[in-house]
């Protein structure tokens, strides 16, 4: 097992989050685009994701766009197999997703005392990381149109 950095936890650890709004519920490369084209009320984003380790606790999840801005910041919680967030109104453009199952509903991403999540993570692309988080470029997916994405949970 690899250990990650302390980028990582200073990631997540400063992954706070100030609005917390419930979407309905439903894993990141782009899997769909639908017509193709923008609507006058701007893009939908759908982000799905699931096998959680256990059907407990929330989904803090963030948006940002290629700069880092956090576009949006959201918790849900978690009471199925899957959850699906929806991010209406965006402008087209690359997008960056990252996310965190906490499963005690600390707040927190828990890390054990190397660093290492004691929590599932994920990221848009579902880039692999041995150290740290995932760079932003590697995160980073184009936004043209309506589209779903599906982060695979990790867990170690």
């Amino acid at each position: 097992m690899n250990t990650l950095t302390l980028a990582l936890l200073l990631a997540f650890s400063s992954f706070i989050l100030l609005e917390a709004s419930p979407h309905g519920e439903t894993d990141g490369m782009p899997v769909k685009a639908e017509d193709g084209t923008e609507s006058p009320s701007g893009i939908s984003l759908l982000v799905v994701t699931g096998d959680f380790r256990t059907i407990k606790g929330d989904l803090f999840i963030e948006l940002s766009d290629d700069k880092s801005r956090v576009l949006s910041a959201e918790i849900h919680p978690v009471t199925g197999d899957t959850v699906t967030v929806r991010f209406d109104g965006l402008s087209s453009g690359r997008k960056s997703v990252r996310l965190f199952h906490d499963e005690n509903g600390n707040g927190t991403l828990d890390t054990n005392f190397l660093g290492i999540p004691r929590e599932g993570y994920g990221f848009s692309n579902n880039p692999r990381s041995r150290f740290g988080e995932p760079s932003l470029e590697d995160r980073l997916f184009e936004l043209r149109a309506d589209t779903t994405i599906r982060i695979s949970l990790v867990y170690w």
